[in-house]
């Protein structure tokens, strides 16, 4: 054998490789190829690998790569050979630069550091091997008679199947069938069968792979061969790969008909009357197989059933950290049951996951916080949580986490701010970029894990009151809602968004500024992060000043936005919409929030929510319409055409008309002078004449004897009072609107030249009411609303007709109603207020006991009348004559009803007839 000395010394020079393992004589091709092999082990310079794929005189690329594998095929210069095979296949394993260490495949490790694959060339020189076509001599080489040969092929298979791709050609070459006989070979000892269950572990991570083994009955193998094999290696590798395999369905219930969940709860050996010893490695992978198949809820339950809980629970005392680790996990996947988490907490499964928080491996910090987050679930375990300082241990895990982040943060604005400094030479801020690239951020799985704690933690009232209690705990919480990564982040916003139920809580969370946040949260994709940061902008909106918080942050728009929320794969997200629905009825509790919500646009976006199939989202949307409208009068004279007695106008109050989607004061403002429907707009704080009308009113009411006791009173003295203030306004507002003028000569009040000077007036289609010295019912009908809800407020009504066509097109009229004021029988009665012709009239609507004055039906004209045509032939005449009976002017134009247009049909139908017969008598 050549010395390793002598290799390197001479791996250089021309023609070496060629003329040793190119040999055609078997001793010496095994020589080079050992002499390559401890070359590839042990050489000392970290490059071994790298190296070897760039020797001379190879064939093609890939340096010695190719020979070593036609060494490996029946083409072999030296001929088929065992041996050589052999040490070959060594070599290949070791140039993938992969190693078996504590039952997984981690990168080599030397001088205490891992191996830079990608630095050293073993990544390279693995994905060189399978280019090269390596996979299918090492999966022909599972066949071999020689089972030291078949063993190392396995291997090297494990070595080299590290990402999907290899894992299935290997598949396809039928990898699996192989390393299943392979591990059933009666005549194979314990480390032949272990390669097979390792190459197994990292080729079933491929999903055919598992449906393969599923076709080929290879759960039997690997619990017959695998867990009840005497040797701990294999058993450990066989967990692994029946671990990855019953992540398929079938498999799973393979696992159940084999009783394996009983073998694989026995291989933990952590119950007292086992025979087993316990194997820290064992454990691991036992853990692991048992943490997948409680994603099952049968498993679960089997788990739970065999005592399988009590013996995970007794891992955790295990000083292997990485036992700890995935008997953690197995607990937490079993606690998806509320029985799992009473049994978990009875055997001391909280106080040990508790404990855990403090150990030194952060892996095991996250899976305790995963644990706890599942078994902290109703008011007694949040109970548990508390009394064994679970509050105190979780605050200490987030604080650290947070000093961790908060050092990358001010590393990374450093060398950002080195980056942007002018005078910096190329050296330093090439130095500067080298150190930015490799500053890595905090461990992204344990912030998530710990704030998923934070946030089961968070949902239980008695645990959010003692993280209240706790320095800083919230405020930390804060601080990752900053985190840059957005599943940090909206974990954060999740956790915190439950102290914004409680009212301690919202305070706090508003001096922090917490708002923006939150709105930002709402554009995350995660649908959870969505649903909690509308949650608790809604919470915010329950008292005055949140909302007045929410108003000033400018939450309204993205609110609105997220009525058409979606999910990461673009769908409709339902809840977060749902969400939104009800915290948009809550913004609605004041006035301001209510019309900024109706100018953005989410009236109409709920008036489209209300008539979807999802019955969640129709239903809020109806209560979240009907709480604009309670404060948006606007809205609501634009949705229904009325203006309830209780809803009671204001300053800013407009009406838009019929006809045209709903706008916004401000747009409708914008818009050029046309010939559009004026809108009216009541605002005396910025009107003053408006302002001096208000106050002409209000004088004369007083002088009438108008008081708030007389308000309040329900006596026939105090009514007679306010009707005699109702005939007074609606004199005022007569006389400062043109004057009346009679029913029938209404088509003569002219006042279109009136509108379109208010309009040049204030340059806009928007008309301010105190500039109008001559109107029709519309404009008197809202001007008087208006002036009674100042002076005689819940007293007045505005409606408005649903003609759609002709001269009424928006004819509106007031009732009134005087409290006290009833029947004979108690019924309330109601006052159509005459504005135009009898002005001060009140015109009783009628109860169910006295009849309505006919002027009222009159004035309100709530419905255009029916038009009839009677044709009457009158042939020895030769003519026809034609009667109209039920026609209408509407101010000077002739109005057809649906009726009118189908007697217009038949007329014309007729004439044509007669026409006809007419042409032929001829």
């Amino acid at each position: 054998m050549f010395p390793t000395c002598f290799f390197i010394m001479y791996c250089s020079r021309e023609g070496l490789t060629k003329s040793c393992l190119q040999s055609p004589e078997q001793p010496v091709t095994l020589s080079a190829a050992k002499a390559l092999y401890q070359f590839a082990k042990d050489g000392g310079e970290g490059n071994e690998p790298e190296i070897i794929m760039h020797l001379r005189g190879a064939l093609g690329d890939g340096g010695g790569i190719p020979v070593v594998i036609k060494l490996l095929t029946k083409e072999a210069w030296c001929g088929a050979d065992f041996e050589v095979q052999a040490v070959c296949l060594n070599i290949l394993s070791r140039c993938a630069g992969e190693a078996v260490a504590d039952g997984r495949l981690i990168l080599r490790k030397r001088n205490g550091e891992s191996c830079q694959a990608d630095k050293n060339g073993e990544e390279k020189c693995r994905l060189k091997t399978v280019e090269l076509g390596g996979l299918k001599p090492m999966v022909e080489h599972l066949k071999s008679e020689e089972l030291d040969v078949a063993g190392k092929a396995a291997y090297c298979i494990a070595c080299h199947a590290l990402d999907s791709p290899v894992r299935l050609g290997i598949h396809i070459l039928g990898g699996v069938a192989l390393l299943l006989q392979l591990m059933s070979n009666k005549n194979a000892d314990d480390g032949v069968v272990n390669q097979a269950a390792l190459a197994l572990s990292t080729v079933l991570q491929h999903v055919e792979a598992k449906d393969e083994l599923y076709r080929l009955k290879g759960m039997k193998v690997l619990i017959d061969q695998g867990l009840m094999s005497d040797s701990v290696d294999v058993q450990e590798n066989a967990a692994r790969a029946l671990a990855y395999a019953i992540e398929q369905e079938g498999n799973l219930k393979d696992l159940r008909r084999l009783e394996g969940i009983d073998k694989l709860i026995e291989m933990l050996a952590a119950l007292p009357d086992t025979d087993r010893v316990p194997n820290d490695k064992v454990r691991q992978s036992v853990s692991f197989a048992l943490s997948l198949s409680a994603f099952d809820s049968e498993c679960r339950t089997e788990i739970r059933m065999k005592e399988g809980l009590r013996a995970l629970s007794n891992c955790l005392a295990s000083e292997e950290a990485r036992v700890q680790e995935e008997a953690l996990m197995a607990l937490a996947n079993c606690a998806f049951d509320i029985p799992c988490k009473q049994t978990i907490g009875a055997l001391g499964g909280m106080k040990n996951g508790i404990g855990l928080l403090s150990n030194g491996e952060l892996s095991v910090v996250a899976n305790a916080c995963v644990a706890l987050s599942r078994l902290v679930f109703d008011f007694m375990s949040g109970l548990d949580f508390v009394e064994e300082g679970g509050v105190g241990q979780l605050a200490s895990v987030l604080s650290n986490y947070c000093k961790l982040y908060d050092q990358f943060v001010e590393s990374k604005q450093k060398h950002v701010e080195d980056l942007s400094k002018e005078d910096l030479d190329q050296e330093a801020k090439k130095a500067a970029q080298d150190a930015l690239e490799k500053l890595e951020i905090p461990d992204l799985r344990l912030g998530r894990a710990i704030l998923e704690n934070c946030k089961s933690c968070a949902e239980q009232g008695n645990v959010r009151e003692e993280m209240r209690k706790e320095e800083n705990f919230f405020g930390n919480m804060f601080r990752m809602i900053k985190h840059e990564d957005e599943i940090v982040s909206g974990m954060a916003c999740q956790a915190l968004a439950n102290a914004a139920f409680d009212v301690e809580g919202r305070p706090m969370l508003l001096e922090m500024n917490a708002i923006p946040e939150f709105v930002k949260c709402l554009t995350y994709k995660d649908v959870d992060t969505q649903l909690s940061a509308a949650r608790a902008i809604g919470n915010f909106a329950m008292d005055s000043y949140g909302r007045q918080k929410l108003f000033e942050s400018k939450a309204m728009a993205p609110l609105v936005a997220q009525l058409e929320a979606k999910d990461e794969n673009g769908k409709d997200a339902i809840e977060p919409r749902r969400a939104a629905i009800l915290a948009i009825g809550k913004c609605a509790s004041d006035r301001s929030s209510a019309v900024e919500l109706c100018d953005i646009g989410a009236l109409s976006k709920l008036l489209s929510l209300m008539d979807t199939h999802w019955k969640q989202l129709g239903q809020a949307a109806e209560d979240a319409v009907e709480r604009l409208l309670q404060k948006s009068q606007s809205a609501k004279l634009w949705l229904r055409g009325e203006v309830d007695f209780e809803d009671r106008t204001s300053d800013g109050w407009f009406d838009m008309g019929v006809g045209r989607p709903y706008t916004s004061l401000t747009d409708l403002q914008k818009e050029t002078i046309n010939t559009n429907r004026e809108v009216l707009l009541a605002d005396a704080s910025q009107d003053n004449r408006l302002k001096q009308l208000v106050e002409e009113v209000k004088g004369e009411c007083a002088s009438l004897g108008l008081t708030q006791i007389i308000l309040d009173k329900r006596d026939i003295a105090s009514t007679d009072i306010k009707k005699k203030c109702v005939v007074k306004i609606a004199e005022i507002l007569s006389q400062r609107l043109g004057g009346s003028i009679l029913y029938d000569k209404y088509m003569d009040f002219g006042y279109s030249t009136e509108i379109q000077r208010c309009k040049q007036l204030r340059k806009s289609n928007v008309v301010w009411v105190g500039d109008l010295k001559k109107a029709g019912c519309r404009h008197r009908a809202f001007l008087f609303k208006y002036l009674c809800d100042l002076v005689l407020p819940y007293l007045c009504r505005l409606e408005r007709t649903k003609i759609e066509r002709g001269a009424h097109v928006g004819h509106a009229w007031n009732v009134v109603k005087f409290f006290g004021d009833v029947d004979q029988e108690g019924q309330q009665k109601t006052y159509t207020v005459d504005l135009m012709h009898n002005v001060g009239s009140l015109y009783e609507n009628g109860t169910d006991f006295n009849p309505a004055d006919e002027w009222a039906a009159k004035y309100q004209v709530k419905e255009e009348r029916n038009a009839t045509i009677f044709l009457t032939s009158h042939p020895e005449e030769g003519c026809v004559s034609l009667h109209f009976a039920g026609m209408k002017l509407n101010h000077g134009f002739l109005v057809f009803s649906s009726r009118s247009l189908i007697a217009l049909k038949s007329l014309f139908v007729y004439l044509m007839e007669l026409f006809i017969v007419t042409i032929h008598q001829a």
